[in-house]
């Protein structure tokens, strides 16, 4: 049978822990004010690009959620892909499905909208997009970096880093 601890033990130990993680300062940024950039391999919102599409359907083949539709352009050759965000979970098997590499996740996944219409995106729609264009208020960026003590962030802004 195991020896159990002290009472004085018992009752100190949770003090211990809380005041270990009181003393160190909080990793918290203010959105939307402060952005964090995503990772190199985020899977957000995807492009389209239309001048190397060739209109194959790998991508909707791919896709597991059926949210690629494909629509004609007026003025083009092919019909291209429409994504359908609401069903869409961002898997990224059509961008790698897609032959000529047209399509492109970016680390924008603020995608919203007051109606579920607002998130099926037209080929025409599927262009890149800036951060600024849907978080106007973002002054600055913050890069995540792992350090000895815990994550940490470096902070740029448009001039860049501060």
């Amino acid at each position: 049978m195991s020896k159990r601890p002290n009472f004085l033990v018992r009752v100190l130990k949770p003090f211990y822990h809380v005041a270990r993680h009181a003393l160190k300062q909080p990793v918290t940024h203010k959105y939307p004010f402060e952005r964090i950039k995503g990772f190199r391999r985020t899977r957000g919102y995807i492009t389209l690009n239309m001048e190397t599409c060739i209109g194959c359907g790998a991508c909707g083949y791919a896709c597991p959620d059926e949210a690629i539709y494909f629509f004609p352009v007026e003025g083009r050759r092919f019909t291209y892909p429409g994504i359908d965000y609401g069903k869409c979970s961002f898997c990224g098997l059509c961008v790698e499905a897609c032959p000529t590499s047209s399509l492109a996740h970016t680390d924008l996944v603020e995608l919203a909208g007051d109606k579920y219409s607002d998130l099926v995106f037209m080929p025409t729609e599927l262009k890149p997009i800036d951060v600024k264009d849907v978080l106007p208020e973002v002054r600055r960026f913050l890069i995540t970096v792992m350090t000895d003590d815990g994550p940490k962030y470096i902070v740029y802004t448009e001039g860049g880093e501060e």
